[in-house]
């Protein structure tokens, strides 16, 4: 059976089960305090992403079990200076820089310090679910994934242990990164494949863009194109991940962590059928 990701705590207003997971009918943050819970969340308009987590978990307010309404906590990241020199941030949350005039002059002021750091994009709204289920490929093999016309992600596997069909049609799926090693940055943990990332990279296979997966120099993490940058072939690339933007592929591909899963399926597809 595919992992299950450790529940949080059962919330103050009783709006969880002792499971952790949220209550019928219950709103999943109805509070004015952020909630960290197991998750994933995703920016509505970007041209790059962090699909490669180091941490299955996001701070942020939801109303529901899932949506495109949540607002999540910036995750701030140094990222080297701006070319005035001017020292400056990534937001992985939402991935965009911070450090402008602009951003200096939201901390002004008498509550200056109680202020966090956030990037221009904090109050948007953001795609989100909240436990998602955890697929392990380790223990299933004859996998395939494939986006459907209705936009859901089709996963169907076979268990190694009796050969139990799995089969779910899911709007983001985790994947267990700790069952393929050497895949990804050992830091790596889950790949998250999100409704823009699967529709992108789709969109790319269809149009017979040059597909690769660099990654960064700084980091190690695997880049991933969205929006208009996955259809337009390029070399230099921002990491979604640090924001380090120095990044060169060998030559112009649209970059997504989803090609070096399709890679791996086609070395092993006994275990991995297809992967779109």
């Amino acid at each position: 059976m595919p992992k299950a990701i450790e529940p949080a705590q059962p919330a103050p207003d009783g709006g969880f089960l002792p499971s952790g997971q949220p209550a019928p009918g219950k709103p999943v943050a109805a509070m004015s305090s952020a909630l960290t819970l197991p998750g994933i969340c995703w920016p509505l308009h970007a041209s790059t992403g962090d699909l490669a987590v180091t941490s299955p978990h996001i701070t942020g307010h939801f109303h529901a079990g899932a949506g495109l309404d949540a607002t999540i906590g910036c995750d701030m990241q140094p990222a080297g200076k701006f070319r005035n020199g001017a020292p400056r941030h990534w937001c992985r949350t939402h991935q965009c820089y911070w450090g402008t005039l602009a951003d200096l002059a939201d901390l002004a002021g008498p509550q200056a310090q109680q202020t966090p750091r956030r990037c221009r994009q904090h109050a948007s709204p953001m795609g989100y679910i909240l436990y998602p289920e955890l697929f392990d490929p380790a223990q299933f093999h004859a996998t395939s994934v494939r986006l459907g016309a209705d936009g859901l992600l089709q996963l169907r596997a076979k268990a190694d242990l009796g050969g139990a069909l799995h089969a779910r049609d899911l709007a983001v799926l985790a994947i267990d990164c700790r069952a393929l090693p050497g895949l990804f940055h050992p830091d790596i943990v889950q790949l998250n494949i999100t409704p823009p990332a699967a529709q992108a990279f789709a969109l790319a296979l269809q149009a017979g863009a040059p597909l690769g997966c660099s990654d960064c120099t700084r980091c190690g993490h695997p880049h991933l194109d969205l929006g208009d940058f996955a259809l337009a072939p390029h070399r230099r690339h921002t990491c979604g991940h640090c924001g380090h933007d120095a990044s060169h592929s060998a030559t112009a591909i649209v970059s997504s962590p989803l090609w070096r899963l399709r890679e791996f399926a086609m070395r092993n597809p006994q275990r991995i059928a297809q992967c779109f």
